[in-house]
Parts: C-alpha cells; sequence; structure tokens
C-alpha cells in the first residue's frame, strides 16, 4: 500500500468523491471545524455556543481510525492494507471522548454531549436499552471491544476550547430539572445534525447548497406591508349600512383588537394570549403582533401553528396575499396536505430545517418534532430559538398530551429567547395551580382586555338548547331553513343525517357533506361550492363533522351544533352571523338520539352539562373558563400518555442521564392512529394517480406529494375490511402505497364509505371527524 493511501501518512478524510483523485477529498480536520463553526453560531441564540463548538469537533473523531479510512478507500476503488466490508461506526468514538475529556466530575455534562454525538446519524437513543444493544450506556462501555482504536487527533481538535466548567446556561425550574436537560439536549442535537447535513451538503453538492437562503428578515418593511393590506380590507369592509349596525360594531372590534396586538408588541418576550372571538381579526392582528414584536426586540422568525390541516392552506394563502412583495422565499408551508403546485425548489431545501422567517405549519408537525429522535425531525428545532411562536386554537392541544405541550412551551420561553402566543376564541385556563400542576408557570399576558374583544360588549348569535331530537326531526328543521350548517361528532353520524336531509330535500344541490372521509381535493371543492351558494343568497344546508369549527371561513345565518364540549360549541357559534350582517344570528344546540360515542367526548359531553345550566351562557368567558378548570381537573392523572416527564430521569446509583429519547419519540403521537392511507380515484386526476401508484415505477418525491391531496386515512380495522372484500390493491411487503380499486365505494358526496363496512369499529378514530 502506498503512502499516498496509507492512514499512517496521516491523511484523514471525512468523505470521499466518487471519482475525484483523493487530493479532492474533503479533510477531515476541516469538516470537523466547519461543522463546529457552524453548530457554535446555532447554539448561540441560546448562548450555547460552545456546547456547539465542541459538539462539531468531536461528532467525527471516529473517522480517525484506520477502520473508517479503509472504508473510504476500498469503498472508492483505493487499495487498503485490510480489507474493510460494511459501514463503520464513527459516532461512538466521538461519544467515548466526550466522557474522558470532561472526566468524572462533569459526567451529566459529558452524557449530554454523547447523546448527541452518537446519535447523530441514527438519532438519540436511549440511555438504557432494554434489550441491550443500542443504548448509549452499553454503546459506550463495549467501544473497545467492538471497533478499532483511533489515531490521535489534532490536540485543537480533541481538546477545543473546553473551559473549566462546562455548565448548560439555563434558568432551572428545581421540579422539571431533568426535562429540562433533556430538551436542552435535543436542541444541542438539532444543533449539531444540522451543522453536519449543511457542511457536508456544501462539499459534497454545490449546486444543490447554493440553492439556500439565508437573510435576515426586514421586519420593517413587513410591517409596512402588513399594516397595508390591513387598512385596505378595513377600507373595503367600512360600506355598511350604519354606525348602529353589528357589522359596523365588529370592524370597530377588530379594529381594537388590531391596535392592542401592535401596543403589546412592544412588552418583553415570553407567554402571550391572545383570546379574540371568533370574526375578531385575530389571524391578521396575530400576525401583525409577530412582526412588530420580532423588530422591538430582534426575534429571528415567526412560526404559525395550526391544530387542522383543513385550514392551513387559507391561512397561508391570507399570509401570502398581506405580504406580497416581498417575493416568494418568505413563507414555508410545512405540511402533510401541501398542494405540490405551490413547492419550490426553495421551499424543498427550507422544509429540512425550517430555515425561513415565516413558517405556516401543524401542531402534530410542531409538536412531534420537540419530541422526536430522528435527525430528520428534529434538525429545524434549533430554528426555534428567537422566534415568535403563534399557537392558533390552542384550546385544541389533545389533553392526553398537555403536560407535555405545555412543558415545552414553558422551555421554550423561559430558556430560548421565545415568545408563545396562545390564541382562542375560548382561552383555556393554562395557568399552573394546585389543581393543575401542569399548566404553564411563567406569567401569561393577555394582549386584548375582555373589554376591547367584544365578548362582553357584542352579540352576534343567541344560543338556544333545543334538548334531545331524532335525526328525522332534525333534518325537518334543517330543510325548512334557507341556509344552515349541522355540525354533529361521528362521521357515521354525518353520513346518516345527510341521508335523512336528502331525503326530505326537494333540491339535492342545495345540500352538501363534509368529513375527513373526503380527500383533500374534494373538501377543497366542497367548500368552494358552499361559499358560492352563500355569497348568491342561494339555499345551502351542510351537515358537517367538527372539522369545519376552527378556522374555516364559513358564514351562515343559523347554525346546530351536537352538543359537545363548550369550546366546540363557541366554535360553532364563530360560524354563525360571522360578520355581523343579521341583528343576530341563531345556534341551536341538540342532543342527538342513538349515536354511539368515542369514550373520551362522552367525558367531554359530561363535563359540559355539568358546567351548562338552565340560565348558562355558552358565550360567557366565566362559562368557558369554568369548562376547562374542570375538564383539566378530571384528566389531570393522564396528561402524559407517552411518560414524556418520567421518562428522562437520572439513575441515582451511577449519576447519569438517563433519558428515553427513542422511546419517548415512538410513543409521542399528536393523533394516536393516523391510520392508513388509501390513494381514492377522485375524479380524473384522482384515477391518474390510482394507475400511478399501481405502475412498478417507483414513486418519487413529487408523486408522493402529489397523492396527499387523494388520500383518505381509515382505521386499521376499515383497512382490514376493505382488504378482505378485495376492494383495495396493496403489497404490504413491497411498502406500496394502497389504492382503492373499488370505484363505487368513493360516493361523489360521501366520499369514501368505509363505516357501513366495518362490522365491528375498534377504534375510536373510525368514529370522529
Amino acid at each position: 500500500m502506498s503512502e499516498a493511501t496509507s492512514p499512517s501518512a496521516r491523511r484523514f478524510f471525512a468523505h470521499s468523491l466518487e471519482g475525484k483523485p483523493l487530493d479532492e477529498w474533503e479533510p477531515l480536520e476541516e469538516h470537523l471545524r466547519e461543522v463546529a463553526r457552524r453548530a457554535s453560531a446555532f447554539a448561540d441564540a441560546w448562548r450555547s455556543g460552545i456546547w456547539g463548538d465542541l459538539l462539531g469537533l468531536w461528532h467525527d473523531l471516529g473517522k480517525y481510525s484506520a477502520a473508517f479510512q479503509n472504508y473510504l478507500l476500498s469503498e472508492n476503488g483505493f487499495e487498503a492494507h485490510i480489507e474493510q466490508s460494511g459501514r463503520v461506526d464513527h459516532s461512538t468514538a466521538g461519544a467515548c471522548h466526550a466522557r474522558e475529556r470532561l472526566g468524572q466530575a462533569q459526567l451529566v455534562q459529558a452524557d449530554l454531549l454523547a447523546y448527541c454525538i452518537a446519535g447523530h446519524h441514527a438519532g438519540l437513543p436511549d440511555g438504557e436499552d432494554e434489550k441491550g444493544a443500542s443504548g448509549l450506556f452499553d454503546r459506550l462501555e463495549r467501544l473497545e471491544s467492538r471497533f478499532l482504536p483511533i489515531v490521535p487527533p489534532p490536540a485543537e481538535i480533541a481538546n477545543g476550547g473546553l473551559p473549566h466548567a462546562l455548565k448548560p446556561p439555563l434558568q432551572f425550574d428545581r421540579t422539571r430539572i431533568n426535562y429540562q436537560l433533556a430538551f436542552f439536549t435535543r436542541m444541542l442535537f438539532s444543533c449539531l445534525v444540522d451543522a453536519d447535513f449543511l457542511a457536508t451538503e456544501q462539499f459534497m453538492n454545490g449546486s444543490r447548497s447554493s440553492q439556500r437562503v439565508e437573510s435576515a428578515p426586514d421586519w420593517a418593511t413587513w410591517d409596512r406591508l402588513l399594516s397595508d393590506y390591513i387598512a385596505r380590507l378595513s377600507q373595503q369592509k367600512s360600506n355598511v349600512p350604519s354606525s348602529a349596525s353589528l357589522a359596523y360594531q365588529l370592524q370597530s372590534i377588530r379594529t381594537k383588537v388590531l391596535e392592542n396586538c401592535c401596543e403589546g408588541s412592544a412588552d418583553a418576550p415570553g407567554l402571550f394570549s391572545l383570546s379574540v372571538p371568533t370574526g375578531g381579526g385575530k389571524t391578521l392582528a396575530s400576525l401583525s403582533f409577530a412582526v412588530r414584536h420580532a423588530l422591538k426586540h430582534q426575534l429571528r422568525r415567526i412560526v404559525y401553528a395550526i391544530p387542522f390541516t383543513s385550514i392551513i392552506e387559507q391561512t397561508a394563502d391570507i399570509f401570502r396575499s398581506a405580504l406580497e412583495g416581498l417575493g416568494d422565499q418568505i413563507l414555508l408551508e410545512h405540511h402533510v396536505n401541501l398542494d405540490p403546485k405551490k413547492e419550490t425548489p426553495w421551499s424543498r431545501l427550507a422544509s429540512e430545517n425550517w430555515d425561513a422567517p415565516l413558517i405556516v405549519t401543524t401542531n402534530v408537525q410542531l409538536f412531534e418534532s420537540l419530541h422526536a429522535a430522528r435527525t430528520s425531525s428534529c434538525r429545524k428545532l434549533h430554528r426555534l430559538a428567537g422566534s415568535v411562536i403563534i399557537l392558533d386554537e390552542v384550546q385544541a392541544l389533545p389533553v392526553e398530551h398537555l403536560a407535555a405541550c405545555l412543558a415545552a412551551l414553558d422551555e421554550l420561553a423561559r430558556n430560548y429567547g421565545c415568545s408563545i402566543v396562545l390564541c382562542s376564541a375560548t382561552r383555556p385556563a393554562l395557568e399552573h395551580r394546585e389543581d393543575f400542576k401542569s399548566g404553564l408557570k411563567k406569567e401569561i399576558r393577555e394582549i386584548v382586555p375582555a373589554t376591547s374583544s367584544g365578548s362582553t360588549q357584542i352579540r352576534r348569535v343567541e344560543a338556544t338548547r333545543l334538548g334531545p331530537i331524532d335525526d328525522d326531526a332534525l333534518a325537518e328543521r334543517l330543510h325548512q331553513e334557507t341556509q344552515a350548517l349541522c355540525i354533529v361528532n361521528t362521521r357515521p353520524h354525518a353520513a346518516r343525517l345527510f341521508a335523512s336531509l336528502c331525503a326530505v330535500s326537494q333540491d339535492g344541490s342545495s345540500v352538501f357533506h363534509l368529513s375527513t372521509r373526503l380527500c383533500g381535493e374534494h373538501r377543497t371543492r366542497v367548500l368552494r361550492r358552499i361559499r358560492r351558494q352563500l355569497e348568491r343568497k342561494k339555499p345551502c344546508r351542510v351537515v358537517s363533522t367538527q372539522l369545519v369549527e376552527a378556522g374555516v371561513d364559513l358564514d351562515f345565518p343559523s347554525v346546530y351544533r351536537a352538543l359537545a364540549g363548550i369550546d366546540a360549541l363557541v366554535q360553532a357559534a364563530g360560524r354563525c352571523n360571522r360578520e355581523g350582517l343579521l341583528d343576530l344570528g341563531r345556534l341551536y344546540i341538540f342532543e342527538p338520539i342513538d349515536v354511539k360515542l368515542p369514550r373520551g367526548l362522552e367525558s367531554t359531553i359530561e363535563t359540559t352539562s355539568e358546567i351548562l345550566h338552565d340560565d348558562s351562557d355558552i358565550l360567557d368567558l366565566d362559562t368557558i373558563d369554568a369548562f376547562f378548570r374542570l375538564h383539566y381537573a378530571k384528566h389531570k392523572e393522564r396528561m402524559d400518555k407517552a411518560k414524556v416527564l418520567d421518562r428522562m430521569t437520572f439513575a441515582l446509583s451511577t449519576s447519569r442521564a438517563n433519558f428515553k429519547f427513542r422511546t419517548v419519540a415512538e410513543n409521542f403521537r399528536m393523533i394516536d392512529d393516523a391510520g392508513v392511507p388509501i390513494v381514492v380515484p377522485y375524479r380524473a386526476e384522482g384515477k391518474r394517480l390510482v394507475k400511478r401508484v399501481q405502475d412498478p415505477k417507483p414513486l418519487n418525491r413529487d408523486d408522493y406529494r402529489q397523492l396527499q391531496r387523494y388520500t383518505v386515512s381509515v382505521p386499521k380495522q376499515s383497512f382490514e375490511n376493505l382488504l378482505m372484500r378485495g376492494s383495495l390493491d396493496y403489497d404490504d411487503g413491497s411498502g406500496r402505497t394502497a389504492v382503492l380499486l373499488e370505484e363505487s365505494l368513493y360516493d361523489e358526496q360521501l366520499g369514501l364509505r368505509v363505516d357501513d363496512l366495518a362490522v365491528n369499529p375498534r377504534d375510536p378514530a373510525d368514529f370522529i371527524q
């Protein structure tokens, strides 16, 4: 073997280039220093640059070994002095080095670094693995017997700029120190994996790297454009009959809400609440707050998280219109239902690490990433530091994960320079108190006083309780309405009531159905038709599941709502007389007969019944507050279903940070059973996509993005029923997406008909939305 290819010649490489001579390969020391530079800059956002620097310098120390260098040489056709087959674990060596370099006096700090380094390819591991194979502690203890020793790296790399004492720059809450250190580790991990990816990409694929855009937003220009846009909207809505009209009063309230948001933006970063009734203009007002707040306090980006994919595109389109003129590279939509026509080369890259000034995403994407272990999910997290994070419809956070979600929000505000804005028409009681220890401990400041929000000044809707009513009687009532929206709690009930309404209606074109059994493209088309009927003052009667409640811009004179949580009732009221064009809209609350409900919803309805009395006002702030207090008190024992807080512990016998990163990631799911996706033959494009999936040619990224618009997810039991029926083309071994072969099962009005095929549905997800 020549000296040129011998590891003993101390030519160590981080990456090779296929077909290129060794002189064009990337020197290992250059890669380590570049990753350290980037990771340090990322972690500087929360005063942890030294941690990022050490991670960058040490993450690939395992490449200073004959094993890894011979692997690179043999893979590229160069002669190696030993035969090397398969990949080499080069991550564990750097984790071991962190322990040796910091010593027993800083064993916990060493563990935090070791988790990041050991997992920078495979993902964050558990400290102790129940199977004893891949846990961090097991890997560190067995390094010498499994891998060849590394050649000593340069002293500047091995030592780094390590201070005498390495301390996390955190404001500790003594009741959550374990969780805070685990959160700190995941944020550092984000810095390392993003820095490593970007540095590697720059060397391996310069053209792709050059497509990334990094620039600080000019918030002053954003503020000017947004203010001009809102002023134009206000002018368009100012043509109302008189200053005494309800529409005029609503517009006055929106103006006051906006003024409060602009004034409140000067407050110091932290936790905020924006409690505004539906139709009060909180979408644009919250963005105005965020832009001015970012300008005042030099924050880096705005993240707008939404609980439901059904409204995310609507919100993103509003923001694009408001910020038109800033270019295409300012707003990133990141969610599964994104229309592929909206994707660009920049957005594909930016979605990997959220390198954009304004991100519109889902609660699922945000909170599952905050509890993730995979590198691809964690890359974006360091971008959250120094951001304004707006949580729209915050009351929709699932109660079984509320403790973990609130702990993450509290930590982002406490130690990572974030401002959190909790938006809701029904402000949930999320503050820490004796009967709600999972609540937010930092002070929550209300941006808009109750006297400004209009919740006590103005009444657009009058609520009437109808009591128990069967489907036939309810269908007859809906038929008597010219325009009405009826929201029920389950998909089977929506389908059944829709059928009853069609039976009594003389005009089938005026009756509509909405649920998640319609694919995304189908729902978009139906909503467009509904809006057209409403605008033209034509008959329009809609039966829907609760998917229309939060943020879907519909305005009916009458809304019927099946009894549910008070927050849902208030959201339903928000679809009624939204623009104040009537003196008073009508909300009718009814109790359906013979409807099977999931256990969790039954409990919520019981809480509503305990709060509501004959003289209760569901729109009153005190009533809403009482509901949430009782609701959370009832469920306080099940608020951490994934046991996130319990799985971040110290092993007292060894003083080791035994964090169960991988176990938490596997168990933390905002939606317990997201279902099994099925591509449906909706219209010509859906039929084309079904054939494309059946084509032996592998699907590419663009194919998968297009499929999202024509996919319906069903519970496993329903999926199995369709398989037994022979209604699907699906090969489990190939990993191919399932497609619906029996086209008659996809109805033009009801979508995918599976509920009536399920002999005995076992999953609550089979019933809702």
